[in-house]
């Protein structure tokens, strides 16, 4: 899976666990298990999306973090069709 996939998959998967619970972030613990990548990886290419304004990370010590998805990121996942 290349990087940018990863991307798609874990927008559309924070997507998902938001739409179920709106109050709670997505714990990367939960995305790495669903998406079956390793911490670094997760971490590296969630904190792309957050600079492209897609998630907010509240990180932790190591790559540990929770993510929520922004407004901007709600637009992307459903522009492209998901």
């Amino acid at each position: 899976m290349d990087e940018v996939e990863i991307r798609l998959r874990i927008l559309k998967n924070i997507y998902d666990l938001n739409k179920i619970s709106q109050d709670y972030p997505v714990d990367s613990r939960d995305l790495m298990e669903k998406l079956n990548i390793t911490s670094e990886e997760l971490f590296f290419n969630a904190k792309y999306l957050e600079e492209d304004g897609y998630v907010e990370l509240e990180k932790f010590l190591g790559d540990e973090f929770k993510a929520k998805i922004t407004p901007q990121g709600i637009k992307k996942v459903e522009k492209m069709g998901y």
